[in-house]
């Protein structure tokens, strides 16, 4: 009987054990997500490289005709990042209207996430679909998918 307790007991303890690495990941990418979103508006290149992983990291951009996708073409981060970084500034009255939600986090091992984001940014709304990667002890967004909403 005292093997059962201990089995139960080792068994809350390793389910609130990761639930607790689950919740400091989920933390640690909400971190990421908010340096894109505020690197992005404020044009801040030093929290979007935070958030980027600009050595290997890639963005799937939709190819349109009509408005009909004909399929994605990849863009590094390592090109998009800096253009991103030396947009001009927004004005003050779009900054204040800015939004980001984020939606969705789903995290693996420790090690691989996905996110979903919602992000306006003027007159336009973007839904991202994001993969994440910790490398080293970083949460970095690694591909970006991303959809104008109507």
């Amino acid at each position: 009987m005292k093997r059962i307790h201990f089995t139960i007991i080792l068994l809350c303890f390793g389910m609130t054990s990761a639930f607790a690495q689950n919740q400091t990941d989920i933390e640690a990418i909400s971190t990421t997500i908010t340096n894109y979103y505020e690197g992005y508006i404020h044009r801040d290149i030093d929290k979007l490289n935070k958030a980027f992983d600009t050595e290997n990291g890639t963005m799937k951009v939709p190819i349109d005709n009509n408005d009909l996708s004909k399929g994605f073409r990849n863009r590094y981060f390592s090109e998009v990042v800096p253009k991103w970084g030396n947009r001009k500034k927004l004005d003050s009255e779009t900054l204040a209207n800015c939004k980001l939600e984020i939606l969705n986090i789903d995290v693996e091992s420790s090690k691989i996430a996905s996110g979903k984001m919602l992000m306006k940014v003027g007159d336009v709304t973007y839904i991202d679909i994001l993969s994440l990667h910790k490398i080293g002890e970083t949460w970095k967004i690694t591909n970006k998918i991303y959809h104008v909403a109507d």
